[in-house]
């Protein structure tokens, strides 16, 4: 039987106007977005298919003044790079911009087979739910497709990685996980996450095509000592990186700290910390700015930069390790059941895409793009919200995430104010709010409603 009473259950969106409305608005966003991304823009695309060109000419790291730059990558994703340098600059952009769209509906269509094992639904309602879930997400998706979906297909890679384990093919999931984490670092998480879930074997197989992808392949371009050398330039920066983090959360030894960046640790710094004139966050009063932009020593701040706690950086970080660690502990706590006890693998379904949201927002540069990751923290409760009643308060919470994603823009507010807004991490929360709406969703129901 099919619950209704859900603010959001209204079956409005199982007509075939809302399929339409979908449809259409999905088409004109496609066209803007391939305008702008394959066509007009460069964005990060272009620097990774110049590693891309780099690497084919024996180059692993380009060097500029002396220092390698993008050292932060891993060797493998220089080399898996070098996909993109195949093919001429714009078509390069056309051809992953369209894989990028593929990857996305493919992702939604997995994590709707792999939920069903959790909380069942008909297709109407799983596909209301990726189109909401997408409209809620569509800043984050549309600032991806500027750089070709390259995050998407991050996305991709990490959703059939986990339909892999599901399903018990331990050789694919290893080495899917260990290209997610060659193509960008952080869905390193996954491996103490499948050792905690004593699943052994795919964390074995991670860790040999980890180092597969970054030891042994690269070496048929490189050779053994520039590939060694190469792997030392890419270790050093990230115990640098780690280093810089651990002395300052704000630090990253990549980029300087900006409002933008939806770091959980920066979030956290910003109601902990107090920035002063002279530090890159702090927003000065429009009327302390000079002509030339100069910012004095005695400025105020801007009447909506609110500042609260004063804590000094030592204590800003020991504050923050403990809540990462009760955060750790609570997620241990709701994650210690071993798969496989109930239809199979059920609570991977609200287990992985909390992992996939972490490595987003623990990376210690997060930007929009990077939020696509997200998208099934959103997908997988967003189904059952709209399925069947579930407690007011989770719609509730679904419009406080539409609220922090989608209001807060520059074409709304304009620049300085979207930036005071930005420094408060509406998305931070938000990205938040998913993982609560996954994790505290009912108990499993495995018989599908009638659409």
């Amino acid at each position: 039987m099919n619950n209704t009473g859900s603010s959001l259950n209204q079956g409005w969106f199982k007509s075939a106007t809302f399929r339409s409305a979908v449809w259409i608005i999905g088409v004109v966003i496609l066209i803007a977005s391939f305008i702008n991304g394959v066509l007009l823009k460069h964005n990060d695309f272009r620097n990774h298919y110049k590693l891309g060109v780099s690497f084919l000419q024996g180059n692993p790291y380009m060097i500029l003044d002396g220092k390698s730059v993008f050292s932060n990558y891993p060797v493998g994703r220089l080399m898996i790079n070098t996909a993109l340098a195949l093919f001429p600059y714009r078509v390069a952009r056309g051809v992953c911009w369209a894989a990028s769209i593929i990857a996305l509906l493919f992702s939604l269509k997995l994590w709707h087979q792999m939920a069903q094992n959790r909380r069942a639904v008909s297709n109407s309602v799983a596909f209301a739910a990726g189109a909401l879930t997408i409209g809620i997400g569509v800043r984050w998706v549309v600032r991806d497709l500027d750089d070709c979906g390259l995050h998407i297909l991050l996305l991709c890679v990490l959703t059939i990685a986990g339909w892999a384990v599901m399903r018990n093919k331990t050789i694919l999931s290893g080495f899917l996980l260990a290209f997610a984490a060659t193509y960008k670092v952080m869905p390193i998480l996954f491996f103490p996450f499948l050792l905690y879930k004593r699943r052994w074997r795919e964390a074995v197989w991670m860790l040999l095509f980890i180092a597969v992808l970054n030891l042994l392949l690269p070496v048929m371009f490189l050779g053994w000592q520039m590939t060694l050398d190469a792997n030392r330039v890419f270790i050093t920066k990230s115990r640098e990186v780690i280093e810089e983090s651990r002395a300052d959360p704000l630090a990253n030894s990549v980029d300087p700290p900006r409002h933008t960046n939806r770091n959980l640790r920066a979030a956290m710094a910003r109601y902990l910390q107090t920035y002063r004139p002279g530090h890159e966050l702090f927003i000065p009063h429009p009327d302390d700015v000079s002509e030339d932009e100069k910012v004095p020593n005695d400025a105020r701040s801007h009447p909506l930069f609110l500042q609260f706690l004063d804590l000094s950086i030592p204590t800003t970080n020991l504050v923050i390790s403990i809540i990462l660690s009760v955060f750790a502990v609570l997620l241990a706590i709701l994650f210690r059941h071993k798969w496989g006890n109930h239809p199979p693998a059920a609570d991977l379904a609200v287990e992985w895409p909390v992992v996939m949201a972490l490595s987003a927002i623990l990376s210690p540069l997060c930007w929009g793009q990077h939020l696509v990751l997200v998208i099934p923290a959103l997908f997988v409760p967003m189904r059952t919200i709209l399925n069947e009643k579930t407690g007011r308060w989770r719609s509730v919470v679904v419009w406080i995430i539409a609220f922090f994603v989608l209001i807060p823009q520059r074409e709304i507010f304009g620049r300085d104010l979207w930036l005071i807004i930005h420094s408060y991490k509406p998305e931070t929360v938000a990205v938040l709010l998913c993982i609560v709406l996954v994790l505290t969703l009912p108990e499993k129901r495995t018989i599908p409603s009638t659409s």
